[in-house]
């Protein structure tokens, strides 16, 4: 079975909208499922990190990306 590996990206929405990859944790799930829920309670730990105060100053928010792992983004060397 395929593992899945996780990309998550730590984002602001202040006069631009700004991303960037962050390091989680953990990396690679044996499914979609577990990546999944990782990422969602990950982001919640990240929002009580940040505190109220600065989310809402800051419009803080993640996103993340569950997907098969060698299928991400390919770089050229």
């Amino acid at each position: 079975m395929e593992k899945i590996i996780i990309f998550m990206w730590l984002c602001t929405a202040t006069t631009t909208v700004d991303c960037k990859l962050i390091e989680t944790g953990r990396v690679k799930f044996k499914d979609v499922y577990d990546c999944t829920l990782y990422g969602y309670t990950h982001s919640a730990k990240l929002m009580r990190k940040f505190g109220r105060e600065d989310v809402n100053k800051y419009n803080v928010y993640t996103k993340f990306l569950c997907i098969p792992e060698g299928s991400g983004p390919k770089t050229e060397t």
